[in-house]
């Protein structure tokens, strides 16, 4: 005995709008206006990437944690320390 398979519904017919009748579906409210991004930046930042080993990336992420600062202040601080050595750029 073979089975007749799902028996599917027929999909739900589409409505007309325009001539057909009118369009009731209700009208989308307007979006609350967003507020500009108005931070101003405290100096000119730029961002900087340089290829280093895994070991000091590492090292720079762990200093930041110990010393609980971040790690563009741990450069900024390496570099017045390299510059006390070999002289200012």
């Amino acid at each position: 005995m073979m089975s007749k398979g799902l028996q599917i519904a027929e999909p739900p017919r589409r409505r007309q709008s325009g001539a057909g009748g009118a369009d009731t579906r209700p009208e989308k409210a307007k979006p609350a206006p967003i507020a500009k991004f108005d931070h101003v930046a405290e100096d000119e930042k730029v961002q900087f990437n340089k290829r280093v080993t895994r070991g000091v990336a590492d090292g720079y992420e762990i200093l930041a944690i110990r010393t609980r600062r971040k790690v563009p202040d741990l450069l900024a601080e390496a570099l017045s320390l390299l510059e006390e050595k070999y002289g200012k750029v």
